[in-house]
């Protein structure tokens, strides 16, 4: 196959990762379009923007307005920034020339996917969740076709040509190198790996705030807690680290972010795992077969995060912590809970990988080969 010119834009980092991966390793001219901020008003890098830099990948912030699922009183001014949007969207796409688009979703792409329909550029999307996204369901209508993580997915219209591909895991994740990310504290203590996502929790970081004098006398603790709020979270946690005992400070560590690189190794190191249930996350989870205690995002769009939790819930590898009823002793409870009872639960976690569809990333490379 020849070198070809690649643009790569949505919403769902990791998936994008792990066709990035593949296709550098092909050769292909690649560039990403994407969020330079982490949020609107925040003057915090996003987790994509500082990635994809230091993958070496070019990489084009586009100004867009989030897309509104109901009317509220930022609806009219994101409605006002869509004509920018495209505009913007417009001159990116005449400067790079890219002979197809890959959309993974979410509002950014669709100000993308719509100028490359109208200036003939075949355009490939990928659905991350079980329920297609509200970008997605118009940006399905302009793709060749639409590639789904899961068999069962909601709101895909009837007359759109999809495939189910399965959600790409990273290299990162599926062969592991060591990381000195884990070469800290009392080496006999358990690894819980605490994480909000790429832009942090400040729910679940205020919650661990409270048990973290306690934690670290049973645990290693790898805690990642976002970057938002020029860095507020970290500040916080950090002062609380050094309040310590020194022989318990040693058994804390909390970044802003964890290097892509090393997640993989922090995964296979960990004994547990708390996070949020983004489907990204559930396929990592359920493709790395460890214990988890969920805390689902509650505005996510059709409530999509309990949906995903659920799945881990089903089959006996996760607890499910609603955010109305997240406190420090609920959590206190889970991790007595999976501890005292882990081998029952790692048994479960090893059998959720018959969840994962395999070979995700190689799939959605052919689809794009075909379509080029």
């Amino acid at each position: 196959m020849k070198i070809a010119r690649i643009a790569i834009c949505g919403g769902h980092l990791a998936p994008a990762l792990a066709l990035i991966e593949k296709l550098q390793q092909k050769g292909h001219s690649l560039f990403y379009i994407g969020r330079k901020k982490a949020l609107e008003g925040d003057n915090s890098l996003s987790l994509e923007f500082l990635t994809v830099k230091k993958l070496k990948v070019p990489f084009y912030p586009i100004y867009c307005g989030r897309l509104q699922r109901s009317f509220t009183l930022y609806t009219i001014p994101s409605f006002l920034k869509f004509p920018l949007s495209l505009i913007s969207a417009a001159t990116i796409l005449v400067k790079i020339k890219p002979q197809i688009v890959i959309s993974f979703g979410g509002y950014v792409a669709l100000p993308i996917c719509l100028v490359a329909w109208i200036l003939g550029i075949p355009i490939i999307t990928h659905e991350q969740t079980h329920i297609l996204g509200l970008s997605n369901r118009i940006i399905c209508h302009l793709a060749k076709i639409t590639c789904l993580s899961w068999p069962k997915t909601d709101n895909v219209p009837r007359n759109v040509k999809t495939v189910v591909t399965g959600n790409p895991v990273r290299e990162s994740i599926i062969s592991t190198s060591d990381s000195k990310r884990h070469n800290f504290g009392d080496k006999n203590l358990p690894l819980l790996y605490i994480t909000g996502g790429s832009l942090g929790s400040r729910s679940i970081n205020s919650v661990v705030a409270k048990v973290i004098p306690a934690l670290v006398k049973h645990f290693r603790i790898i805690h990642q807690c976002g970057s938002a709020d020029d860095q507020a979270d970290l500040k916080i946690l950090s002062a609380i680290r050094e309040s310590l005992p020194a022989e318990y400070k040693k058994n804390y560590q909390v970044m802003a972010q964890v290097d892509v690189s090393d997640v993989g190794g922090i995964y296979r190191d960990a004994t547990l795992i708390i996070s949020r249930s983004g489907a990204n996350t559930i396929s990592e989870l359920a493709f790395v077969g460890k214990p988890a205690i969920l805390i689902p995002l509650p505005w996510s769009a059709s409530n999509e995060q309990e949906y995903n939790a659920r799945k881990l819930e089903e089959t006996g590898s996760a607890i499910i912590i609603r955010q109305d009823r997240f406190g420090p002793e609920k959590i206190m409870e889970a991790i007595e809970t999976i501890m005292k009872n882990y081998s029952f639960y790692t048994t479960h976690a090893q059998q959720a990988t018959k969840l994962i569809v395999p070979d995700a990333t190689s799939k959605i490379l052919r689809l794009m080969e075909k379509h080029l």
